[in-house]
């Protein structure tokens, strides 16, 4: 095997060595500033609805990555059923809107 063919291949080894590695990398700083931002949005939400509570900081500080995502995916989950139930609340209003409407040409119609 010649010289160059030698050194293409190493260089081809090394280039896809360094293409994984990247790829690697890249996937676990996503993951560390992903983690951080959820730490981050929780510390805020302690902070503007419990007033910053120093009990509550800690906790959330001692909380591992794991039960950030949990946590985070509650809070989620909440914000979609708020978001239901205010679709529902309207279906609802509407609803009670028609009907008193029907019940009230009813009773003028009897009367």
């Amino acid at each position: 095997m010649k010289t160059s063919t030698k050194v293409a291949i190493g260089l081809s080894v090394a280039a896809v060595a360094g293409i994984v590695s990247a790829a690697i990398v890249s996937d676990s700083l996503a993951d560390v500033i992903r983690h951080k931002k959820n730490r981050h949005q929780v510390k805020k939400f302690v902070d503007d609805k419990f007033n910053g509570n120093e009990k509550l900081m800690s906790v959330v500080d001692d909380l591992s990555d794991d039960d950030l995502d949990s946590l985070m995916n509650v809070m989620g989950k909440i914000k979609d059923g708020r978001k239901q139930i205010s679709v529902y609340g309207e279906n609802v209003k509407e609803a009670t809107d028609s009907l008193k409407g029907k019940l009230e040409s009813f009773i003028g119609n009897v009367l």
